[in-house]
Formats: structure tokens, sequence, C-alpha cells
């Protein structure tokens, strides 16, 4: 093998890392190192490069998690019902994609005039719950995770515009969005800088710390303020968001004065060109406008996704364009060999962050755009970490730049790379590749795949580099002997002691479920829930090999083009050689959680709604174990509300289409008479 230079990290890879470290500090650390704005461009191209290359999803993604993990200051709570993040658009044609999935979802053509939409201003604040029994406000909290947050009751109530006690005596959960107006923001400053203490970043950052502090006090003096967007209660008597508004209003709420009912999605482009005319006048920053489908009945039908709902969208503000010059192109060789070029780029300030490199995607962007050497680019940013060349500055070109060779070889092996018919990517196909080694084993070792702990980049990287690792199962062949001697980029040895837990590691995770042997084959659009539902049907690689396309696809909420994806990736021959490495390497997948419970349960539909002993998770696993199928949303297929404290909308729903509603007591009964195992 040539000697090479230690391999670049791949786009998608950085991507990854970048949005960890980003969402640590904008959730977790209430420092926020980059505007909201840049953030989406970056989500933006992780989901563009998920949906190029499924196997590159695993169930820790930044674009199928919400938030981040609250802290051990405050005491944590569980929210009743989780706090969802938003997708978004950024073009009158993403509205209309997002108009004609949401008819899909409601089983429904679009109306001639389009359905009837609430409108409101994006802020870019803190979400906060608050939950309120019997007309008294129990606590107060951040959105945390989406699942739990920080109660934050006391530090909150020293803002205006949030009552203590409501007329209304159900259970309630009322949304809101808090933020350091732009006037409070620059007092802020203006009274740190002359009392020489340290300024406020944005005010984001101003009213996310502001809420954690721990005295109260201080909360108040950054003069927070918050307006309210939402509210999820059991038979709340609204049947629009625009009644939502109105409701928390009349209560004493302080909701946007900018929020209206809105008919079609071209009218819902024109608030938001509307908004974004108004941009810098209203005394907060704002990235954008959220669109929510305003009849409350149909957002229960339309339900949601893993973290977002299917009903609203947030239409992102037009950021701003930047010219820089283009020093350098390099090349970048992902985890399945893609080869990725990139701009290093004369740093620029975009949008508050300074940008130094713009991904170029494929050589036929490249191409299109032309982009050498020096040339000076426009940049939109979109408010993106990596942003995006959008166009090229002919008339300043350098009379001696050159076009780009789009390289033959591989930067991280040397080898040949091909370009298939068809396709737009570049690949490196030896499997060998440093480059690609590093990347296929930080997925293999990963905590959602394979949890090998300890088994750093680091150390991967040292291994591929001394030649100890070119496919992950590999790492099954290393002795404590090998691992102790392999050398550190400091210069040190990993040593006797390390070696000897990593082996353990090693060895430990052959008996790992089956699912997460799964997930290692990198299978197209095979998240945690697919792998899980293949795990329980078929317990070992021989009896997911012989599975048949049509079998596949009768499994619950897989589908006919998930299943001819998996059954196409399963017959590759690499596939099939990484399987035979794993069973070569000795390993004993547990079975343990992935059983087949029987079929008792086939043919019902169950909804899960409210709190209950237990997680609902673990309750729809054994529901689907058994045959059933657990929808997200009620409709007069379902069979079953399996309904806990707190059932809200649901409960409602079914109890108008005459549904059969079930306790945890009911649920036990059910299972019984059924002849089906019991919970």
């Amino acid at each position: 093998m040539p000697t090479t230079q230690p391999p670049t990290s791949p786009t998608y890879q950085s991507l990854r890392q970048q949005a960890a470290r980003l969402n640590a500090a904008y959730y977790e650390l209430d420092d926020p190192l980059v505007s909201d704005a840049e953030y989406d461009t970056l989500m933006r191209q992780l989901r563009a490069m998920e949906h190029a290359d499924p196997s590159l999803i695993t169930p820790d993604s930044p674009t199928l998690t919400v938030g981040g993990q609250p802290s051990t200051v405050f005491r944590r709570v569980q929210h009743p019902h989780p706090m969802t993040s938003l997708d978004n658009a950024f073009t009158p044609g993403d509205l209309s994609a997002f108009e004609i999935s949401l008819c899909n979802a409601l089983n429904m053509p679009v109306p001639a005039g389009g359905l009837t939409y609430f409108g409101e201003p994006k802020i870019d604040g803190l979400s906060v719950n608050l939950l309120y029994q019997h007309g008294e406000l129990v606590w107060a909290a951040t959105r945390g995770d989406g699942q739990h947050g920080e109660v934050i009751t006391e530090n909150l109530k020293t803002i205006p515009g949030i009552p203590t006690r409501l007329p209304w005596t159900k259970t309630l959960e009322v949304r809101g969005e808090v933020y350091m107006s732009s006037a409070a923001f620059q007092a802020y400053n203006e009274l740190a800088e002359q009392s020489g203490q340290p300024a406020l970043k944005n005010p984001r950052n101003g009213a996310a710390g502001g809420l954690r502090q721990k005295d109260p006090e201080k909360t108040r003096a950054r003069h927070l303020s918050v307006l309210f967007y939402g509210a999820v209660g059991q038979q709340l008597p609204a049947t629009t968001q625009a009644e939502v508004y109105a409701l928390l209003s009349g209560w004493g709420f302080a909701v946007s004065p900018d929020a209206q009912v809105i008919a079609g999605m071209p009218a819902a482009d024109a608030y938001h060109q509307a908004m974004g005319a108004r941009r810098r006048s209203l005394g907060y920053d704002a990235d954008g406008t959220v669109i929510k489908l305003n009849d409350l009945h149909l957002q229960e039908e339309a339900g949601f996704t893993s973290r977002t709902p299917r009903w609203a969208i947030a239409m992102k503000f037009v950021a701003e364009q930047v010219r820089t010059q283009v020093q350098d192109i390099i090349m970048q060789v992902g985890r399945t060999g893609k080869l990725t070029p990139v701009a290093c780029l004369t740093p620029v300030d975009v949008e508050g962050s300074t940008v130094s490199r713009a991904t170029l995607h494929n050589e036929d962007h490249l191409r299109a755009l032309d982009i050498r050497v020096g040339d000076t680019v426009t940049l939109h940013k979109s408010g993106g970490v990596i942003p995006q060349i959008l166009s090229v500055d002919l008339e300043n070109r350098p009379s001696t730049s050159v076009p780009f060779a789009f390289p033959t070889t591989c930067p991280g092996c040397g080898g040949d790379v091909t370009r298939l018919p068809g396709e737009a990517g570049t690949f490196c196909r030896n499997e060998a590749c440093p480059a690609r080694s590093v990347t296929a084993a930080q997925y293999f070792v990963s905590k959602d795949v394979l949890d090998i702990k300890g088994m750093g980049e680091s150390i991967i990287v040292a291994l591929t580099e001394q030649g100890l690792l070119t496919r992950p199962t590999d790492l099954y062949q290393l002795s404590a002997q090998q691992l102790a001697a392999v050398r550190m980029n400091e210069g040190r040895e990993l040593g006797k002691k390390t070696a000897e837990k990593l082996v353990e590691e090693i060895e430990r995770s052959k008996t790992r479920e089956f699912w997460r042997f799964i997930r290692a084959l990198g299978i197209p659009g095979s998240g945690h829930g697919t792998a899980t539902r293949l795990a329980r049907v078929y317990p070992n690689f021989p009896a997911l090999l012989a599975a048949r396309r049509q079998d596949l696809a009768a499994i619950s909420d897989i589908g006919a083009q998930s299943a001819d994806a998996i059954a196409t990736h399963l017959e590759r021959p690499d596939t099939q050689a990484f399987i035979q490495a794993l069973h070569d390497a000795g390993i004993r997948p547990s079975t343990v959680g992935n059983e087949v419970l029987g079929d008792s349960l086939k043919g019902l539909t169950f909804v899960i709604t409210g709190t209950l002993s237990r997680p609902r998770e673990s309750i729809k696993a054994h529901l689907e174990a058994q045959g059933g199928r657990v929808s997200g949303s009620v409709t007069k297929k379902t069979s079953y509300l399996i309904a806990g404290e707190w059932g809200g909308s649901k409960l409602e729903t079914a109890t108008q289409l005459g549904l059969s509603i079930l306790d945890e007591s009911g649920l036990q009964q059910l299972l019984e008479l059924r002849g089906a195992a019991p919970l």
C-alpha cells in the first residue's frame, strides 16, 4: 500500500461531528456557536447526504433527534407530550411540497384553494413547556431533549405574560418561546461594558442563560420576554389553531400580534415575505415563520414523524450573501468510498460566524459552476455551517487559472476511482482504503451499532495507519499485545491496561443484540426501528438472507420500497462477504428483545396515548412482537386506543369516533382473551 498522509475526515462524518458539537453548545451549555439559520443549512446538507445514501443514517443522527440532554443543574421532568422540532422550507416550492405531503398523510387530494393555515413568526429563543393542573401552574420546564426538560418555574415567573392560575381546571400544557428583545440585549451589554462584566454573545444566549440562573432575580435582570404558540390538553374548547391563540390570550398568556389565518400556500408565502420585510423592526431575532395547519382535528389525523409534526413547517428567511476567494480545492473520502470536493476559502464572516470551507458535492456540481482555485465566489449560507457557493465572478478570474482536475486516483490510498453510468458520485472501490476504513470502523463501534466502548476515533486512526485495521471486522482479530503496542499520535503506546479493556469490550460485542449487527450492515433506510423489526422476524443472518421481498414488505412499517432496498443490499457480494467475516469472527448475537411472541394480535391496530406505568416504546414493542400494529394517530381504522393519564386530543378523537378505549388493566384483559403474552 502506498504511503499516504492521515486520511481527511469525510464530509458526512465531519458534519455529524459539527452537529453534535453545536447541539451540545446550543441545548446543553446555553452557548450557541452559530445562528439557527446556520444550523439549519447544516441539517439540510445532512438530510441530503442521507437521502442519497441511506446507509449513513444511524439512530443518533442529528436528522432524527430533537434537542440535547437536559443538564443536572435543575430537576428533570418528563413532558407529558413530547416537544418536537420542525422541518424547514426555504422556497415556495418547498411549501408546495409540504402541502402535498400533508395531504398524502390525510389521504386527500390537495384542495383547489389549498388548506387553511395559521402563520406566526419563528422566534430565535428558548422553547418552554408549562404544565397546569386544577387551574394551578405545577411546573415550567425547558424543552431539553424533547422528552425531558429542566424545571425553571421560579425563573419563568419573573417574565411578564405568564399566568400562574387559570379558569381552566383540566390538565393543560402550554408551549412558548422565551427570548431577549433587541432593546433588552443592547441595554444589558451596555451595562456589562460599563461594569467590566462579560457581554452576551447574542440574544438567544442571553435568554437561555437567563432562564438557568440559580437566583431568579438574576433572571429578572435580563428583562426576558415570552410569546406562547400552542396548548395540549384534554377537551380543550378550541377546534383551530387560531382559537387556541384566542383562548391563551384570554387567559392572560402573551401571544404574537403578528400571527394570522392564511388560506392556501400562495398566501402563506406572501405572509412569509411580508414578515421578512419587517424582520428588522420586530424588536427580536426571528429567522423565519411557522406555517401550521389551522384545523386541530386534521393536525391529529396527520400525526408526527419520529421528530417533527407533519402538519407544520418552518419557512426560513433568506440569508445574506457574501464574497470570498477560493484558496484551494481538496478531496474528502467517505465511508462508502465517495469522493467529495471541498473548497478552502479565505475566511469570511457570514451571519455571525467565520466560514472557511464549502462543500462542492460532486464532480458535476463542481463542473457546472466551473469553480477554480483563485476564483472570487458568492456564498449563500441560508444560515449554513457549510455554506453553498452560488456563483463565480468570471470578470475577476485570474488569467492564470485552470479548470480543476478531478482526481483519477483516491487521495486516501492512491487506488483508482470509478464513476458508474447514471451516478453523480465518484467512488474509491478499494475496501482497504484507509480513509474508508476509519469512517466504517467509527460507524461499526458507535453506541447505536456495536457499542464498543473506549474505541475512539484516535485509536481507530492509529490502527488504520499502522496496518492493523482495513475493515471493521479486523477488530475481532486484534490481540491485547497488538493493541498495547499501537503508537498514538503523541508518540506514546496505547498500553497494556487500555488494550486489555478494549479486547474485553470487543469480545463482549460478539453477543450484542442481533438488530445491532443488522445496523452494522449499513442497509439503506435501516434505522433502529427497521433493524429491530427485522430482528424480531429473522433471528439470525441465514434467516435474513433467505428472506423474500414480499415477506419483507409484509413486516409492519417496512413496505415494498424499503423491502426492495433491503433485499438488494443483502444480495450484494460485499454485504455477504461482510456477514461471512462476522461469522468467522465468532459472533453469537443475542435474541433478547428480538423475540417473536406469535401473531395473536394480527389484524389489530393500536394507538397509545397519555402517561402509562411503563414506557410507550416498551408497550409498542410488546404489541408488535405479537403481530399487532401500532400507529401514531387515531382514525376510523384504529382497533383500540390505549389511554393513560392525560390522554389529550387522541382520547377525545377516539371518543367521538366511538372507538374502544383501554386502560392498562383493560389491555391486559384483551391480551388474555386473545391468547397473547401478558405485559
